[in-house]
């Protein structure tokens, strides 16, 4: 019996979705250097740009995050992995059908982006979770016409259990190379901008 305090469901939950939650807070914390930047710059146009003030500003970007994460680990939380992979085998022609649609869709939104490595994988990971809204609520609909399984495709089972088994880590490791990524050139900036290090300084300094 879990005697834990109701009151704790928010830390259970963050320390039950840690990557979930690593995510989000990278994705905030990765804004505010731009924003910071952008307003110390020009304190007049941003001002006139947001209409806010920066704390407000980042005070509702943070909110929207925390809204954000509730609604993906509710999610994870409701449809758990056993849960989830058998969704994904009663219903083969709605998950090849959207698949096929997101992944034609992505450049598109892909095309709409800063360009910036953090920016690219943002857009990826809300695109992606926005399909799979739409494949869940295609799949509701399916369920209450089909009540029976009617397709057991080998290739497509094969599939849906190499992908539950590869995209996981496969997520894990992009997001460390990005963040790895960021850090380098976030060192990188300030040795070489802040602290004015030459390179022949941090040449010196790594040898």
């Amino acid at each position: 019996m879990n005697n834990e305090p109701k009151g704790n469901w928010f830390v259970r939950r963050i320390k039950k979705y840690q990557v979930i939650t690593f995510t989000f807070g990278f994705l905030f914390f990765s804004q505010i250097p731009s924003l910071l930047i952008h307003y110390y710059a020009d304190k007049d146009l941003f001002l006139e740009k947001y209409h806010l003030s920066i704390w407000v500003l980042l005070a509702g970007i943070a909110l929207i995050y925390f809204i954000q994460w509730l609604i993906v680990t509710w999610a994870a939380l409701r449809f758990p992995k056993e849960t989830l992979k058998q969704k994904f085998l009663r219903h083969p022609i709605a998950t090849i059908i959207l698949f096929i649609i997101g992944l034609t869709d992505l450049p598109y939104r892909l095309s709409s982006t800063s360009g910036a490595i953090v920016s690219i994988f943002e857009t990826i990971v809300y695109h992606a979770f926005l399909y799979f809204l739409w494949w869940l609520l295609v799949c509701w609909i399916s369920s209450k016409i089909f009540k029976k399984e009617r397709f057991q495709w080998v290739w497509y089972r094969k599939i849906i259990e190499k992908v539950f088994v590869i995209m996981p880590i496969a997520y894990k490791l992009v997001l460390c190379l990005i963040v790895a990524l960021i850090l380098f050139i976030t060192v990188f900036i300030l040795f070489t901008v802040v602290f004015k290090y030459s390179g022949q300084d941090l040449k010196f300094l790594f040898s």
